[in-house]
């Protein structure tokens, strides 16, 4: 019998991409805070460039739970496939 692995590997290249996506997310809240200049334009795009890195960042911690689940319930299955298979 022939075990389906794709769940297993589309969740894990899911939690790769969650964490690429953090990563991206915490450079661009780290380069907004840093001081540029006094002006009030870039001080409001600064403050939106963090709260939308913030935003990315919360989204890609829900997405990696997501994939966690996943493979959470991959490995479950194949346990009860083993289990009746034994």
């Amino acid at each position: 019998m022939q075990i389906n692995n794709s769940s297993f590997t589309y969740s894990q290249q899911g939690l790769q991409r969650s964490q690429q996506k953090l990563d991206q997310a915490s450079q661009q809240v780290a380069n907004a805070s840093l001081p540029r200049s006094n002006q009030a334009t870039e001080v409001k795009s600064n403050d939106s460039d963090i709260r939308n890195g913030l935003l990315d960042a919360n989204s890609s911690v829900i997405e990696a739970q997501a994939n966690a689940k996943v493979l959470g319930s991959y490995d479950k299955t194949l346990g009860s496939l083993i289990d009746i298979m034994a």
